[in-house]
């Protein structure tokens, strides 16, 4: 059961970056999710050890980082139709209807907030059994977990290549 809690927390982590971009990407029968399933369990263990969770700790963890994965993944779905919403009223050629535009400028604005109180909100609960250096020391690691990962999506954006501009090029 722990191990199960552990991934949640993890899928969280990793996966949310992922997901977010491609919806049909979390498909653990696939190479990639195989690929993510083995980064959630390297990085539960590295956390439990380098952190020195004990069991509870652990527990309560995966249920704080999970639930609040769920909430961002909801704001991040929110801020996707935002953007459309966007992007079609300010297509070139057509006029914006500006009271829509200020709208949703303000709901995306606000939406943005929400977002950055959602992780000063997890790390204050997080404290409730996590000492200072600890909740550092997670915040640091997820960072750098997440950060390679998105180094990890460009470089192969990069030597993928936008398809629809080869799709364009070709006679």
């Amino acid at each position: 059961m722990r191990t199960v809690r552990c991934l949640i927390v993890l899928l969280g982590l990793v996966v949310a970056p992922l997901a977010a971009q491609d919806p049909g990407a979390i498909d653990p029968g696939t190479r990639a999710g195989e690929l993510r399933r083995l980064i959630e369990e390297r990085f539960t263990a590295r956390v439990r050890e380098e952190l020195g969770l004990t069991d509870q700790q652990a527990s309560r963890m995966t249920e704080v980082v999970g639930a609040y994965f769920v909430k961002r993944r909801v704001m991040e779905q929110e801020e996707r139709r935002l953007r459309q919403g966007l992007a079609g009223e300010l297509r070139p050629g057509v006029a914006a209807d500006r009271d829509n535009v200020g709208r949703l400028t303000d709901q995306l604005l606000d939406l943005k907030i929400r977002y950055v109180q959602s992780y000063k909100d997890e790390v204050r609960e997080l404290s409730a059994f996590l000492d200072p250096v600890q909740r550092a020391q997670f915040l640091i690691m997820r960072e750098r977990l997440l950060d390679r990962i998105q180094q990890a999506q460009e470089a192969r954006a990069d030597t993928a290549g936008p398809p629809f501009r080869r799709r364009l090029r070709q006679p």
